[in-house]
């Protein structure tokens, strides 16, 4: 569950679009199945808001200010170095000069990480495996070496370092959420 809150200096007819491009090309993996992708999708938000004011105190306001917030087990250094390059880019097609979002500081990327137990969702407390959960029920079932058998995402066993043994196999997984599903699914310790 994401939620990408972009903030911009003035909305135009392409904001639409351009908040469509953050959807739907920030959440994209060539690894993961269609369905992972879709259960990604359907619980990610992007907001954008047109602030009434804006004040800051450096020489050149910011054109947008991105908040993307995530349960904090996603909060890593991997996701960070994915995400705020990623929002740039996807941001700077829409500008007469695009270069100008990586010379000067006229888009600021926040990555914001929930504490477990401070999101909710179908009435009640949602956590990282729930939320997992979520995401990929539609695709359960895929135990093939080299692929994560909760998410499907391509994982390579010789240098995994999130495994765990079941019934004789070493199963690898590409984020501790993923594990943890798969250990509460087997009734393994994590």
């Amino acid at each position: 569950m994401m939620t990408i809150e972009l903030f911009v200096a003035e909305v135009t007819g392409r904001t639409r679009e351009l908040a469509e491009a953050l959807l739907f090309e920030l959440i994209t993996e060539e690894s993961a199945p269609d369905e992972v992708i879709a259960g990604t999708r359907a619980l990610t938000h992007v907001v954008v808001h047109q602030p009434a004011v804006w004040v800051t105190g450096g020489a050149v306001a910011p054109r947008y200010l991105v908040r993307v917030t995530v349960p904090g087990s996603w909060h890593t250094k991997q996701f960070g170095a994915y995400v705020i390059p990623r929002v740039t880019e996807i941001i700077a097609r829409f500008e007469d000069d695009p270069e100008r979002l990586t010379e000067q500081p006229h888009c600021v990327v926040q990555i914001v990480g929930l504490k477990e137990h401070s999101l909710g969702t179908l009435g009640r407390v949602t956590t990282s495996t729930d939320i997992t959960r979520l995401i990929t029920g539609n695709y359960r079932g895929g135990e093939e070496p080299g692929l994560d058998p909760v998410c499907g995402m391509t994982v390579d066993l010789a240098t995994a370092t999130l495994t765990l043994e079941h019934e004789g196999t070493t199963y690898a997984f590409c984020a501790p959420a993923c594990r943890k599903v798969f250990a509460e699914d087997h009734g393994l310790p994590v």
